[in-house]
């Protein structure tokens, strides 16, 4: 094997070892965030909750991709390695396709985000206190975001807050307390999903570049061992 062989092999090999990890991180991060935090998000937009689910699926495939091309490399199969670089090319076109349609869909109807963020959580604020499952998800929230009612705890229309509406250490809550949660949960969980987009955006394109450059150095890596072994044969 040429040295520049043996160089691609390696870089191939490195890549898709921290790949793997970062698979099996997403899977791991969904599932903590699925466990912990599912209160919290039930509250929001269903579209949000269906988040850590995709964070479990997408680390799923890309630690089964690239642990075909972690053996690929070392095995130098070209089999294994066209395989992972066609399964990277799927991937990013997928990947790309769903990035622009979110960007467009969110800056394009940026208001009506907001008014369905506003009208999932009117729902759920209008049966606390009736509705066991809807007054753990206001708490969970408010407590997670630090905010208070729709709008702020002036929402509520009395001197006595729900604790979640105050740190953990000053409780009961009261609407002159100065430590209470004045923001309303609406700008908060906006807010959220609206900069949670934007990180999520920009980790997306760190993981496509680095995916283009995975599928052309597996496409080389598996013409190179098919050359050679052409090589070999007419020996």
């Amino acid at each position: 094997m040429g040295c520049a062989t043996g160089v691609v092999k390696y870089f191939v090999f490195l890549a898709n070892l921290i790949f793997v990890l970062a698979g099996l991180a997403l899977v791991i991060i969904g599932i903590l965030f699925k466990f912990h935090y599912s209160e919290a998000t039930d509250a929001l937009p269903a579209n949000f909750g269906v988040a850590p689910i995709l964070s479990i699926i997408i680390g799923a495939i890309v630690f089964v991709t690239a642990f075909c091309g972690c053996c690929g490399a070392v095995k130098e199969s070209p089999c294994m390695l066209t395989t992972y670089a066609i399964i990277l090319l799927v991937i990013f076109i997928v990947q790309v396709a769903i990035g622009v349609y979110a960007f467009i869909k969110i800056n394009q109807d940026e208001q009506g985000f907001r008014r369905s963020v506003h009208d999932t959580l009117a729902k759920t604020f209008e049966g606390y206190g009736r509705n066991n499952e809807k007054t753990e998800s206001v708490d969970a929230m408010q407590s997670w975001l630090h905010c208070c009612h729709l709008d702020g705890p002036d929402g509520y229309n009395n001197k006595t807050l729900p604790d979640s509406c105050c740190p953990q250490e000053i409780r009961p809550c009261f609407i002159n307390e100065l430590k209470v949660y004045h923001a309303g949960c609406i700008d908060r969980a906006h807010h959220l999903l609206i900069s949670g987009s934007k990180i999520i955006g920009g980790v997306a394109l760190g993981i496509a570049l680095a995916e283009i450059f995975g599928a052309i150095f597996g496409f080389c890596l598996s013409s190179s061992i098919k050359n050679q072994y052409r090589r070999s044969a007419y020996a």
